[in-house]
């Protein structure tokens, strides 16, 4: 399970609409990754109203692609969601996330969500 920032598009390869994250990561590529605990909590808390918000189709198992205008959409919900979290976990994956969709926005690239 991964948050992979998009730092450069030159020979990535495409799965659909979503850019493959090369392994290992390389200069192409920001990558944070996390437990299977850390997702447990990201189901529960994140995909539903992120889903909704962002129209993608995020799911256990599943990845889906954040463009610029959906690090927008997402880059605000987590700003207004940090604040009213109470579990670090959360709060540390969070900030993770919005560190690296605000970075896509100035890019003009996007996140990669892999859970």
């Amino acid at each position: 399970m991964k948050f992979a920032l998009i730092l450069d598009y030159a020979g990535l390869e495409y799965y659909g609409h979503i850019p493959v994250v090369p392994y290992p990561p390389d200069s192409r590529v920001e990558v944070f990754y996390f437990e299977d605990e850390e997702n447990d909590l990201l189901l529960e808390d994140f995909v539903p109203p992120i889903n909704q918000a962002c129209g993608t189709l995020l799911d256990d198992g599943d990845l889906d692609y954040f463009d610029q205008a959906k690090c927008t959409i997402l880059k605000s919900w987590l700003e207004e969601r940090l604040p009213n979290i109470s579990s670090d976990i959360l709060v540390n994956l969070y900030r993770k996330l919005l560190e690296f969709a605000a970075r896509a926005i100035e890019l003009n690239t996007g996140v990669v969500v892999e859970l």
